[in-house]
């Protein structure tokens, strides 16, 4: 039989592991109740966002004619690891285009090192510039070199920036940014991806929107019904790279550095 003092001091024990479990628990409801508000805030944030920029097509626009272009970037050094993914979003452009509008035109442009077999069996021409509206939809490759092959001799001291086969007609280079980001950034992989951008002008500028993907990605069928609200729109995916702490701190090293500062933040890959 237990004692009445053990009894009692098993009491005062679950009195006291009650009186913490009782506020463990208004807590838990609390945080959940608040993450379960975040959630349905960000989804109706998500269809106003929709309703803004992913207008329907409507008669009048279909019957205009628009042209696009998905810009990636294909390492061709990286061919084994990334051939699967090149495939499948071409597979995907090829299903998107069965619900395109018939005046609508949509390129994928691959800027990469080299012409390669693969390439050439799906079909995609070299160095060739949309010339008009008419013309069917392609898969259009130019030929880059990325900023870690551009390498500065050290004789002349003049770099390298087209391939071998390369058209300087296709790019705007500037050579000064072109060895300072070779300098300051050539191992940094990615930054081929927003350099095709900045330097290659010239092989989408026929185009009324780009949109300037990853390799990893699938077109959907949305997308050929889908054109920004004005052709000087920017969207961008969202990615979770930062913080309001670091967003913050940005922006202050900005203004002490007499920087004109943009308060954009979490910009994914896809623009």
């Amino acid at each position: 039989m237990i004692g009445t003092d053990e009894s009692m001091i098993l009491y005062i024990r679950l009195f006291k592991t009650r009186k913490l479990i009782i506020p463990l628990l208004i807590i838990i409801i609390l945080l959940s109740s608040f993450v379960i508000f975040q959630s349905i805030n960000n989804y109706f944030d998500s269809i106003k966002q929709s309703n803004a920029y992913l207008q329907r097509q409507t008669p009048k626009l279909n019957s205009s004619f628009i042209q696009r272009a998905i810009l990636i970037f294909y390492p061709s050094n990286q061919e084994s690891h990334f051939l699967p993914e090149i495939r499948w979003l071409y597979r995907s452009w090829i299903e998107m285009m069965k619900y395109e509008s018939k005046n609508w035109r949509t390129d994928l442009i691959i800027y990469t090192g080299e012409y390669s077999s693969s390439f050439q069996q799906l079909g995609c021409i070299i160095n060739q510039k949309r010339l008009n509206n008419t013309e069917r939809p392609q898969c259009r490759i130019f030929l880059y070199l990325r900023i870690s092959k551009r390498e500065i001799s050290s004789l002349t001291q003049q770099q390298t920036i087209l391939t071998h086969n390369g058209k300087k007609d296709l790019f705007n280079i500037n050579i000064q940014r072109s060895i300072l980001l070779y300098k300051k950034l050539k191992i940094y992989d990615y930054i081929d991806s927003v350099n095709i951008i900045a330097e290659s002008y010239p092989t989408f500028e026929y185009y009324d929107f780009i949109l300037k993907t990853d390799i990893d990605v699938f077109i959907t069928s949305q997308f050929a019904k889908y054109v920004p609200l004005s052709n000087a729109t920017l969207l961008v995916g969202r990615g979770g790279y930062s913080t309001q702490f670091n967003t913050r701190r940005l922006g202050r090293i900005a203004r002490d550095m007499n920087w004109n500062y943009q308060n954009l933040t979490n910009i994914g890959s896809t623009w």
